[in-house]
C-alpha cells in the first residue's frame, strides 16, 4: 500500500476529488494548510504573503493503483496545460498496515 499527499490549490480540490470519484478512489481525507513552497511566499503590491492557503488531500491506495491516481492529481491540478509555480507537490510513501477502527480488520 502506499499514501498519496497532494498539497493543491484550494480551487482545484472539486475537480481532483470528481476525476478520484469517477475513477473509483473516493476515500480521501481533505485538510486545510497554509504553507510555501520554493516561491517562498507570495507578494501582491507591497504586501508580502508568507503562507498561502492550500489544501492537502491524503489517500492510500494499493500499490496497482499508485500511477493512477498519481496522474489524476497532476492533470486535475494544474492551472495551466504545463502547469505553474504554486500548482503543489504531492509526495508518495509506503504503509506498513492499514486497521478498520470498528472491526479491527486489516486492510483498506
Amino acid at each position: 500500500m502506499k499514501m498519496i499527499k497532494a498539497v493543491i490549490r484550494p480551487d482545484k480540490v472539486l475537480p481532483v476529488l470528481t476525476a478520484l470519484s469517477e475513477k473509483g478512489h473516493n476515500s480521501v481525507t481533505r485538510i486545510n494548510v497554509l504553507g510555501r513552497g520554493k516561491q517562498r511566499g507570495l507578494k501582491v503590491g507591497d504586501v508580502y504573503y508568507d503562507e498561502i492557503p492550500k489544501e492537502m488531500l491524503v489517500l492510500v491506495v494499493e500499490d496497482a493503483d499508485t500511477d493512477e491516481v498519481i496522474k489524476t492529481i497532476e492533470q486535475e491540478a494544474r492551472t495551466k496545460e504545463n502547469g505553474a509555480y504554486g500548482d503543489g507537490k504531492i509526495f508518495l510513501s509506503d504503509v506498513a498496515a492499514a486497521y478498520t477502527v470498528s472491526s479491527g480488520e486489516e486492510g483498506l
